[in-house]
């Protein structure tokens, strides 16, 4: 028995608690933070949403994961990391006391004992609170009393990328900018892979500024995505006939799309050789590409492959969350995506961490504002500790460039609330949970 899960065993519920109800919190997640597991590491080893995994720490399970095959990945991933016997027994157990419907606890035998969350939450040696760093900030918006304190006029860290000054230009970044460039040019396979908020339509964009200012003959081709899951109970899924109905209507828009599959697909590439005899490149673009299904990302390698003679004439540039990257590297252990992983370049979005200050200054210079008239050094090391679960080698960052702007205008709007003359470390440590 750990000392950790020992000193939790206080009051216990009047449940059985290896069957609690929904919307108890399970032990599972005090025995992740204990051995270093976030909430993003347990979505990519069980291949389902961290939402999902949110919901299943709170005793609410997915309805379409079947929760054998759950629970076996995720009792192998903490013993992988270290969790002891007694631990992995009580995983899925709850702690807290239930209550009846008077609100009270119900009374229980001597022998009922269950784990009970800790009067005071632990904090990782940054002074952090390790549940909040799995949570991506939510949408802050810079308050009038805010903009007035520190002298603005409008939000520099909200909005878009909408000039080159904006644009902060990493070594990482400038990676994945140049891998989806190429890809354009040369139509390649690419896959842009990223947590929400890392950047991915920014890298879009950009591409597509670039190719209009340099007047690049390249077409590209964007299939809607809108209600796109990665099967029909959820939403509908993107199949290769609808990727061939977009290339038609893109290349041929005066005239109405073939009905069927084979008449489709014979006029897609039909045009493709048309238009590259015209000197044009092709380029399809698919974003959210995590909720494809496995067999269009086999069709897309395939279209990929459409020749005329020695001359390429469709590219693909996919844009998706890490399950995409985790899905092609699955796909190439078991066989079912070996074709697609061995032929697609996945470029993956990193966190800012030690390039946080350049890309504040960077945005907000473009606003005409000097960064250390928001933040002072140890704040802008305070936002890297708060968005960091764990330390060392068990860390997990989530400094992506959305996530680290939604929590400094939160504490822009804590510094004027508390008339500070710049956003602290410890304002940043508290911010969001002053109204708790």
């Amino acid at each position: 028995m750990s000392r950790r899960l020992d000193s939790l065993r206080r009051a216990g519920p009047s449940y059985d608690p290896a069957t609690p109800p929904p919307n108890t919190k399970l032990t599972l997640g005090v025995v992740a933070s204990r051995v270093g597991v976030s909430v993003t590491v347990m979505a990519e080893h069980t291949g389902i949403s961290r939402t999902a995994i949110a919901n299943l720490l709170s005793n609410n399970w997915p309805v379409h994961t079947p929760r054998e095959e759950l629970t076996a990945k995720l009792l192998a991933l903490m013993e992988e990391r270290g969790a002891t016997d007694t631990e992995l027994a009580t995983l899925f157990h709850a702690f807290g006391r239930q209550t009846g419907t008077a609100g009270k606890a119900q009374p229980r035998g001597p022998d009922e004992r269950a784990p009970q969350a800790p009067t005071t939450p632990s904090r990782n040696p940054n002074g952090t609170n390790p549940e909040d760093n799995d949570m991506l900030p939510l949408k802050a918006v810079l308050t009038p009393k805010a903009r007035k304190h520190f002298a603005i006029f409008r939000n520099p860290f909200d909005g878009p990328v909408n000039s080159e000054e904006q644009m902060y230009l990493g070594d990482d970044f400038v990676y994945v900018r140049e891998s989806a460039w190429q890809c354009a040019q040369t139509s390649g396979f690419v896959a842009v892979v990223g947590e929400s908020g890392a950047g991915k339509t920014t890298v879009l964009e950009d591409m597509e500024a670039r190719l209009q200012a340099n007047s690049d003959r390249i077409i590209l081709i964007k299939p809607s995505v809108v209600g796109m899951e990665q099967d029909d109970n959820k939403g509908k899924t993107l199949k290769s006939a609808d990727v061939m109905h977009a290339i038609v209507a893109r290349l041929q828009p005066d005239r109405p799309v073939p009905q069927t599959d084979r008449a489709r697909s014979d006029r897609a590439k039909k045009l493709l050789i048309a238009s590259a005899a015209m000197g044009n490149a092709h380029l399809v673009v698919i974003e959210e590409a995590h909720c494809m299904p496995d067999a269009t990302l086999k069709h897309l390698k395939r279209m990929n492959e459409l020749r005329d003679g020695r001359r390429s004439l469709l590219g693909i540039l996919l844009l998706g969350q890490p399950e995409l990257k985790r899905r092609l590297a699955d796909g190439l252990r078991d066989g079912t995506l070996r074709e697609v992983a061995q032929r697609c370049e996945v470029v993956e979005l990193l966190p800012l961490d030690g390039c946080i200050k350049p890309y504040l200054e960077r945005r907000a210079s473009a606003a005409g504002v000097p960064l250390a008239r928001i933040v002072d050094e140890d704040g802008i090391q305070a936002l890297r500790d708060r968005l960091t679960r764990g330390t060392g080698r068990a860390a997990v960052s989530m400094c992506y460039p959305l996530a680290v702007s939604n929590l400094l205008v939160m504490a822009m709007n804590d510094a004027a609330d508390v008339g500070s003359p710049t956003v602290t470390a410890d304002i940043v440590r508290d911010c969001g949970r002053r109204a708790a």
